[in-house]
């Protein structure tokens, strides 16, 4: 866990870049949640490395 924790600015950075890059459109399908977790968890292993981070909770999620 520590290991992540030093990591956090990086894979901030890196959901903040896949976030923004996401339209409106995107989130229409009933299955957007799921895909968006999935794509967020494939971005935090490549930064961290496979097997340290198990799954993504989404606890808010604000469109402007």
């Amino acid at each position: 866990m520590a290991d992540v924790e030093k990591m956090k600015p990086r894979i901030m950075d890196v959901l903040n870049g896949y976030l923004r890059a996401i339209e409106v459109s995107d989130l229409e399908d009933s299955l957007a949640l799921m895909r968006i977790r999935g794509h967020l968890l494939r971005r935090i292993e490549i930064v961290v490395g496979e097997g340290l981070v198990r799954d993504v909770l989404v606890m808010e999620f604000v469109l402007n």
